[in-house]
């Protein structure tokens, strides 16, 4: 799919000639093509056992999974809008967050520290859960050293 950008003149008299630009979600396919969960999930995880890779996938699926896998071991519980952004036009998406939520729950027997977190921060209640990371908590970090630049703003 391709998107038309038409041409125009500002005020100042410069000039914008017509564009055409690949989609920005499809990259200009003009569909999804199913993804490849094995390859993703290799894409994310780290050299040791039981880990998530410390730096961000180039990919906009296995940043997705990455970021929301990082969200819900606690290792960032800051809330993954940039995340959501790079897969806004996929509709893979559901399926992609649960591998995220499956990975997590593998890696460290939990449930999601950053749904507890912010169901601590929007109802008052602390997670019921035992056995949860301090980021699950109020008061607790938001973030470990791997979070990437591009996402800084969502600490604030």
């Amino acid at each position: 799919m391709i998107n038309v950008y038409e041409g125009f003149t500002a005020v100042d008299g410069t000039v914008y000639p017509r564009k055409e630009k690949p989609c920005l979600w499809c990259d200009g396919l003009g569909h999804f093509a199913k993804p490849d969960l094995a390859a993703l999930v290799k894409a994310v995880k780290g050299r040791k056992p039981g880990t998530l890779r410390s730096k961000r996938p180039d990919d906009s699926r296995a940043y997705f999974i990455w970021r929301m896998a990082r969200f819900h071991t606690g290792a960032d519980v800051c809330l993954p809008m940039t995340a959501q952004m790079e897969v806004a036009g996929d509709p893979y998406r559901d399926m992609l967050e649960l591998v995220a939520e499956m990975l997590a729950e593998r890696l460290t027997g939990h449930k999601s520290a950053g749904r507890a977190r912010w169901q601590s921060a929007m109802y008052g209640s602390a997670p019921q859960e035992r056995y949860m990371p301090d980021s699950a908590f109020p008061g607790g970090p938001v973030a470990d050293a791997n979070k990437p630049m591009e996402e800084l703003l969502e600490l604030f």
